[in-house]
């Protein structure tokens, strides 16, 4: 006699609907395919502990077990209760036309109680919704269900193998219960009425570099002594990002499962802080026998990655960074095959002058020499300081000049108007195809002197010209709505230029200009 049903196949990470199908006719073999057979005589074992704690005889005859699509299974305890409804049906104590279109989930003890695993994965399938299964589990708001829409299936609520025969047969009602939305239950953002935005000491072109960071998703390298707030700039960046969406927090939990870390949901946007010794493999993903690990810039997506003291990163890592800066999509290839995670994180290096930190302070004597200056700046290579879009630099002359504390909050001061102008920002972005950006000469010919000037790449000025349209459009929002038309100034452009740091030739020497509405001059003739 045939009977199916289904349960769900756990492999590492990854949790999927799986088809458990038995067949029984006369002999004495046992016959299986989608499971080792060592892993078959200790399910079988508990099996028939549990069937005679309930009173069954042990099923008899030949039984030949499939189970599919073929997975490798970490453990296969959570397969018991499924593989224990099909015996029943091919033994006529259950009606198989019950069975096959329900998924049992659930792991069966010894006495014949159910309960969920501890360790359950969420399942991410859109097959129970689309073949009408009914959900037989103990638990339904587990993690197991967090990802599943199953509010629009039916779910019975069990906790013991004999309810469960009972009901199957017509004989007793289970409690039917909905899942709950996950997503009302989410971590929300905060608006804290004091934040590290406002109270960071900084200059109006470095505080309206970070606005304008966050706003157009520009990755930034900020390069300064030690104390001079290089990690609280970064901090700044991740406290104007808008919220993520349910998907998006939904995704970087899973990937979080993966690593075997717990991340509860929430539309907080994530802020990872790798250690500079973090191999490649931490930092973009790799690949185990059970699927795809996910890495911390998978696992920042939507959100802020920290790369605090950059340089200190090992050189594999640093030049890993340059396909996904640029194409927004992380690779892994192995002999299995390949995958493609998307990279959406926004990434902010911070770094030292020098080796010890002090190279052009005022206050503290470096104690590095040239070439070592040299040596530690070569290891943040060409490619990779082009991929970030801005350049800043931090000094603690600079921070005296400003202040205890910022006095005029200005439209980019408050943390409040500042994330709204970024999420705006960030939607007049995704429909540029109904803003129209047009360069006046004046700029046109800026730009083409700067690139001139400095050799820039197609690269350099993409990011330029990039910067330039960001920043337009928070200069439009300060007193109306950008619609239509909108121009692209000098200013735009001479912003963009001034965050360029690496393209001056010995640029640590003068350091970065306060009035970024002129050109730097490196050369006496210069535009």
């Amino acid at each position: 006699m045939f009977s199916s049903t289904h349960g769900v196949g756990i492999s590492g990470s990854n949790a999927q609907l799986v088809s458990v199908q038995v067949h029984r006719t006369k002999g004495a073999r046992i016959h299986t395919s989608g499971m080792s057979w060592t892993a078959l005589k200790h399910s079988l074992a508990r099996i028939y502990a549990a069937l005679e704690s309930c009173g069954w005889p042990r099923p008899t005859g030949a039984i030949t077990l499939h189970i599919g699509p073929e997975m490798q299974h970490t453990s296969v305890a959570h397969l018991d209760l499924p593989i224990a409804i099909s015996l029943l049906c091919s033994m006529g104590i259950i009606p198989s036309k019950r069975c096959r279109h329900a998924l049992f989930a659930g792991e069966l003890a010894l006495d014949g109680s159910i309960s969920l695993a501890p360790q359950a994965h969420p399942l991410n399938t859109p097959s129970i919704l689309q073949q009408k299964l009914t959900i037989y589990t103990p638990h339904l708001s587990d993690v197991l269900w967090a990802n599943q829409p199953t509010r629009s299936a039916v779910n019975f609520q069990s906790n013991h193998l004999s309810d469960l025969v009972s009901n199957l047969r017509g004989q007793r009602r289970l409690p039917i219960f909905q899942a709950k939305n996950a997503w009302n239950q989410r971590l929300r953002m905060q608006h804290p009425e004091t934040s590290e935005f406002e109270s960071i000491r900084l200059s109006s072109q470095q505080r309206l570099a970070l606005v304008v960071a966050a706003a157009g998703n520009h990755h930034t390298l900020i390069i300064g002594s030690p104390g001079t707030g290089k990690s609280m700039m970064a901090r700044c960046i991740h406290e104007l990002l808008p919220p993520l969406d349910e998907s998006e927090a939904n995704q970087l939990r899973r990937w979080s499962i993966s690593r075997g870390e717990s991340m509860a949901l929430s539309e907080v946007p994530p802020f990872r802080v790798p250690h500079s010794q973090t191999s490649t493999a931490g930092l973009l993903g790799t690949w185990n026998k059970h699927g795809v690990v996910a890495g911390e810039g998978s696992l920042a997506n939507g959100g802020v990655l920290a790369l605090d003291e950059f340089p200190e990163f090992n050189r594999n890592c640093i030049e890993s960074l340059r396909s996904p800066m640029e194409r927004q999509i992380i690779q892994i290839g192995r002999m299995q095959g390949t995958v493609d995670l998307p990279f959406q994180a926004l990434i902010v290096a911070t770094a030292n002058p020098c080796p010890c930190g002090y190279f052009q302070d005022r206050q503290r004597k470096c104690s590095c020499s040239p070439s070592s200056i040299n040596r530690y700046l070569r290891r943040i290579t060409g490619p990779i300081s082009s991929r970030f879009q801005i350049h800043l630099e931090t000094n603690l002359n600079d921070m005296a000049r400003v202040g205890d504390a910022v006095s005029d909050l200005s439209w980019f001061s408050s943390l409040r108007s500042a994330r709204a102008a970024v999420s705006r920002v960030r939607e007049l972005i995704k429909m540029s195809s109904s803003i129209e950006l047009n360069w006046t000469e004046e700029s046109t010919r800026a730009l083409r002197q700067y690139v001139q000037l400095h050799h820039c790449s197609d690269r350099k000025v993409q990011s330029i010209r990039s910067i330039a349209q960001t920043h337009a459009l928070l200069d439009k929002l300060k007193n109306a709505e950008p619609s239509g038309k909108m121009k692209i100034h000098i200013d735009d452009v001479a912003f963009a230029c001034q965050l360029q740091i690496f393209d001056r030739t010995n640029w640590w020497k003068n350091g970065q200009s306060s009035t970024w509405r002129t050109f730097p001059d490196d050369e006496p003739d210069a535009l």
